[in-house]
C-alpha cells in the first residue's frame, strides 16, 4: 500500500529515516532504513539516498510498509533479577552467559523469551516480535543493568535518550597492564573486522564510537577501570580497550587471555594464570545506568555491585599483587598488537594542572603517540635491513658453492677507492 508523507519547513535539517519514523510510529528506524535501501521510498519519482537530509518542503512516497516477521519466539520460564519496575520501564540485572535476544546461533534460552514469559503482552513492540521491550543489549558474557520498555511510548523516549546521549551507562572493567593516560576519551570508529566477521575492529570506514575511561585501582599486572559509553556500538568497550593496548582481562575474543599472559613478567605469571582461571570470560560489567523517566521526566539512577567472579578476582589481586603507583612501559607492556594507529595531525597539549592522583612524579618520560609510532616504524625498518642482509649472505654462500664467485673478495668501502692510476705504479 502506497503512502504519501509531506515534509514541512519545520522538518528541514532532519535525516530522512528519522523524519519517516515520526510518521510511521509502528516501525523501527532499522525497518525504514531497509525500505530506503530497497528503493521503496521515492521523492519526485526518484529513490532517495539513505543519507538524505530534508532541505525544503518535500513530498515522499512510501511504496510499501515494512514487513514484520512472524514471531518464532516462545515464552520461557526463567528467574529475572528485577531491580525496578513500573508501568513504563523495567530495570533488569542481566546475568553472565545469557543472550539478550534470538540471533545467529541462539534461538532459545534468551532474555527476550524470559521477558515474554514474565510480562506477556506488556512490552513494547517497536523492535519487532523477536525483541519485545529490548531497547539496547549487552554481550552474552557481559552481565549488568539493562532497561526494558513496557510500551511503545517509553521505548521511543528511551531510544531518543540513547541517541542524544542523555541515557548514561557506566561499566567496570579489569584490563591488562596500566594505561598510558589515567583518564581520557577513546574516539575511534568501529566496524566489522574484514579478516574475522565475528569481531569488530577500529576502521576508518566504521561508525563513530566514543568511550570515556578513568583508572580506579591498580595492580601489578592489571587496572580496574570505570568506563562510560557515549555511543553504543557492538563490542565497543572490548575493542576500544584492545585498540588502546590493554585488552579486557579474560576476553577470549580480543586477546584478553593467553595472548596477554605471555607478556606478564615471569615473577607474576603464575598469579596472572590463576586469576585467568577465576575469570569465566571478560571481566566487564554494566554497574550503573542513569535515565530520564519517560512519563515523570525525573532523572533516575540504578546501581548494582560487581558479580561474584569479578569480586573474587579483585580480592585475589589485592592480596597477591597490589600496586600503589601505576607504570607504563611501551617496550614491555601490552601495546604491540597489530593495529592501525590513527594519529592526530598534532599531539594534544598537556597541561601541568591535568588530573594526576599521585604526588610522586618519578616516572619515565612518556613518549607521545607519534614518537612511539616512529620508534616502531624505525624498528621495523631495521628488522627488514637485517633480514635482507641475511638473505644476501645466504645467496653469496650459495653462489660460492656453485663456483660463480671467488671465495675471497676484497671489499673497498665507498670513499676509500685508490686515487692513483694503477698503470703508473707498474
Amino acid at each position: 500500500m502506497t503512502q504519501k508523507i509531506i515534509a514541512s519547513e519545520k522538518d528541514i535539517g532532519s535525516r530522512i529515516d528519522k523524519f519517516l519514523q515520526a510518521s510511521l510510529v509502528d516501525f523501527s528506524r532499522t525497518d525504514i532504513q531497509k525500505l530506503i535501501l530497497k528503493d521503496k521510498v521515492l521523492c519526485d519519482g526518484v529513490p532517495v539516498s539513505k543519507n538524505l537530509r530534508i532541505d525544503k518542503v518535500m513530498e515522499f512516497e512510501v511504496l510499501e510498509l515494512p514487513e514484520k516477521l512472524a514471531s518464532t519466539l516462545e515464552p520461557e520460564k526463567m528467574d529475572l533479577d528485577i531491580i525496578y519496575e513500573d508501568d513504563d520501564i523495567v530495570i533488569i540485572n542481566k546475568p553472565r552467559n545469557l543472550v539478550v535476544h534470538p540471533g545467529s546461533g541462539a534461538s532459545k534460552g534468551t532474555l527476550a523469551a524470559g521477558l515474554l514469559y514474565h510480562f506477556k503482552d506488556q512490552l513494547s513492540s517497536i523492535n519487532g516480535t523477536l525483541r519485545p521491550g529490548i531497547v539496547h543489549r549487552l554481550d552474552k558474557d557481559t552481565p549488568g543493568l539493562m532497561v526494558v520498555a513496557k510500551n511503545d511510548h517509553a521505548h521511543r523516549h528511551l531510544a531518543e535518550q540513547l541517541e542524544s546521549h542523555t541515557l548514561h551507562r557506566t561499566y567496570s572493567a579489569l584490563i591488562w597492564g596500566h594505561p598510558r593516560d589515567l583518564e581520557g576519551v577513546i574516539d575511534a570508529p568501529l566496524g566489522r573486522d574484514a579478516r574475522n566477521r565475528v569481531r569488530q575492529a577500529v576502521t576508518s570506514e566504521g561508525k563513530e564510537a566514543r568511550t570515556h575511561y578513568k583508572a580506579k585501582e591498580f595492580f601489578t599486572i592489571a587496572t580496574l577501570m570505570e568506563l562510560q559509553l557515549e555511543t553504543g556500538r557492538t563490542h565497543q568497550i572490548r575493542v576500544h580497550m584492545r585498540h588502546m593496548g590493554q585488552p579486557v582481562f579474560g576476553d577470549p575474543t580480543y586477546e584478553g587471555r593467553d595472548h596477554c599472559l605471555g607478556r606478564v613478567p615471569p615473577l607474576f605469571r603464575d598469579i596472572a594464570a590463576k586469576a585467568l582461571e577465576m575469570a569465566p570470560a571478560q571481566l566487564l560489567q554494566a554497574v550503573k545506568i542513569t535515565l530520564v523517566h519517560p512519563t515523570t521526566g525525573k532523572s533516575m539512577t540504578f546501581k548494582v555491585p560487581l558479580e561474584s567472579s569479578f569480586q573474587k578476582v579483585l580480592k585475589y589481586l589485592r592480596k597477591e599483587c597490589p600496586c600503589d603507583v601505576p607504570t607504563f612501559d611501551s617496550e614491555i607492556g601490552f601495546r604491540d598488537f597489530e593495529q592501525d594507529m590513527m594519529l592526530a595531525d598534532e599531539a594534544p597539549e598537556i597541561y601541568e594542572e591535568d588530573f594526576y592522583p599521585y604526588e610522586e612524579p618519578e616516572f619515565k618520560n612518556r613518549l607521545s603517540r607519534a614518537e612511539r609510532y616512529q620508534i616502531a616504524k624505525d624498528r621495523k625498518a631495521r628488522k627488514k635491513e637485517i633480514e635482507l642482509e641475511k638473505q644476501r649472505k645466504k645467496a653469496e654462500k650459495a653462489a660460492i658453492k656453485r663456483g660463480e664467485l671467488p671465495e675471497y673478495v676484497e671489499i673497498v668501502a665507498p670513499g676509500h677507492e685508490p686515487t692513483i692510476d694503477p698503470a703508473i705504479l707498474k
